[in-house]
């Protein structure tokens, strides 16, 4: 599979975490959840999308 398509579709796979750390970022403002928790979020989205890439570049074998 060429390196564009993988990398777009490990993107478009991290959609649902991203919005998923958007809403607690939302919590966050609103004082639902303390502010410690805001520099966290990049973490779970960069990760989501690098064992995705990863993934999909390793063969599976049929048999």
């Amino acid at each position: 599979m060429p390196i564009t398509t993988r990398t777009r579709i490990a993107l478009i796979s991290t959609f649902p975490t991203l919005l998923a750390a958007a809403g607690i970022g939302v919590l966050v403002v609103f004082g639902a959840l303390p502010w410690g928790v805001l520099p966290a979020l990049p973490v779970p989205v960069a990760l989501h999308a690098a064992v995705a890439f990863v993934r999909l570049g390793s063969p599976r074998s049929s048999a």
